[in-house]
């Protein structure tokens, strides 16, 4: 057993799920952060499951005596529609809480906080994104996240090294099925398998650079000992249209196109017209993303359909 303790904020959601996982087969110990009556069985199994909300400092105390090295920052408001309705739900959570968890990163005297920022800080782009373009965000979301990420910056005054990851679309087995305001990959994919109309926001010709769940895992596990105290895109590098994943779904599904109805329903503030990476950063340390989208699609797929039995 790794004796450095590792603390996931968000632990009970997809990524943070997944990274816990990981981290016990590879012998860290860990514990989960995560708001009251998020942690299920499966969590508690895992690892020991603090409940807290990193909005408040307060319910931060009960972490205070843990020997804690690492922290992998995950937890966040992450819906862009939501961000556009309620913004101050991305202040309280996004900005304020980042902020919190480098203050308690300071007062553990933690070692280095893995910090899931995101696609949304840039804007959009025409051309493969690198990590010294300008950050151009279009919606709240994308702006707490470049809030969140200057904090954690600052705080490497105080001797906390940082990792930042820029995820892209991350998608995969362990998504949240339900969620209809969040995911286009699993919003898609649900309304496919249940034989509802697939609502579209905005124009097919959109497009994303959509990252699988275990490449994702892969570069999180090298934060821990082999990057820099810098920032990385994690993408697969490809365009992918909204249309182009409709059709793949489909063709998942195995079901003729003219039995899907699709319905534009119009899009809505802040989002991205499109954006897709380049990860040359962090391939030249040795990371790369192995899966195929149809390949991760079709994993998503078999654990889509038991979720929605």
């Amino acid at each position: 057993m790794n004796a450095d303790i590792v603390l996931i904020t968000g632990g009970a959601g997809f990524i943070g799920t997944a990274l816990a996982a990981k981290l016990r087969q590879i012998h860290y110990k860990i514990l989960l952060l995560d708001l009251p009556g998020k942690f299920t069985m499966y969590h508690r199994q895992l690892a020991p499951c603090i409940e807290a909300d990193i909005r408040d400092y307060e319910t931060l105390r009960c972490i205070h005596n843990q020997n804690i090295k690492y922290i992998f920052h995950l937890a966040a408001q992450t819906s862009g529609v939501i961000s556009q309705e309620q913004p101050e739900l991305d202040v309280d959570t996004n900005i304020k809480g980042t902020l919190n968890i480098c203050r308690l990163a300071r007062e553990l005297k933690v070692h280095k906080i893995i910090f899931s920022s995101s696609m949304a800080v840039y804007g959009d782009s025409k051309y493969p994104l690198r990590e010294i373009d300008p950050l151009l965000p279009k919606s709240v979301y994308g702006s707490s996240k470049v809030s969140a990420e200057t904090f954690i910056k600052m705080y490497k005054q105080y001797g906390i090294d940082y990792t930042i990851f820029r995820f892209f679309n991350v998608y995969g087995p362990g998504q949240d099925m339900t969620n209809m305001r969040q995911g286009m990959a699993s919003i898609f994919m649900t309304q496919i398998i249940l034989g509802n109309t697939i609502k579209v926001t905005g124009s097919l010709n959109r497009y994303r650079d959509f990252v699988y769940i275990d490449d994702v895992i892969d570069a999180l596990i090298m934060s821990l000992s082999g990057l820099d105290t810098e920032v990385y895109n994690v993408g697969k590098g490809q365009k992918t249209t909204v249309k182009d994943l409709i059709h793949l779904l489909i063709k998942i599904k195995g079901i003729p196109e003219d039995r899907v109805n699709i319905e534009n329903i119009g899009g809505h503030d802040g989002d991205q017209i499109g954006t897709f990476s380049c990860c040359e950063k962090l391939r030249k340390k040795g990371w790369e993303p192995k899966t195929i989208l149809e390949t991760g699609l079709r994993m998503m797929y078999i654990y889509a359909k038991e979720v929605l039995r």
